[in-house]
């Protein structure tokens, strides 16, 4: 067995010399196992597809843990719906300390808090289950503004808009932005700051 240390002496990773049981989960001969400087386990590879936390995470991939033990982040071996909501088993899902879904990419379109977000692409969450951002499937009207489908938005944890890139000339309580730019809005969905990104050199030159 292979053994890492942190500069404390503690043991900071191990390779497994034969298949061992971590935590409960049975680890193939030669697989890393990590820790945290707390001394929980900070990542592993599970030999066959395991179910922590009532997600299915694929074998012989990277599961990784929160200090306090909670799921971090796993791929998946199928399409799953995961806390409601339906993810794609093509990349991982991360998940924050208190075991809520973080992040993942979607399986189909989903309607979430009125908010239409698009099939195939990325998705996050605050720990308290609201919608952090996400890729519009459509059209909509959130905090009084116009976001177009295919366009990417965020959100501050009270569900009001907190900052999007206008993909049109657009007036917006009553002052004109323009194509490109972006807009950051307080909780209240007061527009608080306007960032003018620089134009590529394939758009300037059209």
């Amino acid at each position: 067995m292979e053994i890492i240390h942190y500069k404390d002496a503690q043991i900071r990773g191990k390779r497994l010399g034969e298949d061992e049981k971590v935590q409960g989960i049975l680890c193939p001969a030669g697989s890393w196992v990590w820790f945290h400087r707390n001394g929980a386990v900070s990542s592993l590879e599970p030999l066959s597809d395991v179910e922590i936390e009532g997600v299915t995470c694929r074998a012989n991939s990277r599961v990784s843990f929160h200090e306090n033990g909670r799921l971090m982040k796993c791929w998946i071996s199928r399409d799953a719906v995961i806390q409601g909501v339906p993810t794609r088993s093509d990349t991982f899902l991360l998940f924050h300390e208190n075991g809520s879904l973080a992040a993942c990419r979607l399986s189909e379109n989903l309607l979430y808090r009125n908010i239409p977000c698009k099939e195939g692409r990325w998705i996050g969450f605050y720990d308290d289950g609201g919608l952090k951002r996400c890729f519009l499937a459509e059209d909509t009207i959130s905090s009084g503004v116009m976001l177009r489908e295919g366009t990417w938005a965020a959100f501050h944890p009270n569900g009001v808009l907190d900052n999007y890139r206008l993909p049109q000339d657009t007036l917006i309580q009553g002052m004109e932005y323009c194509t490109g730019d972006i807009l950051l809005f307080d909780e209240d969905g007061r527009v608080s700051e306007k960032i003018i990104v620089p134009a590529r050199p394939d758009e300037t030159a059209r």
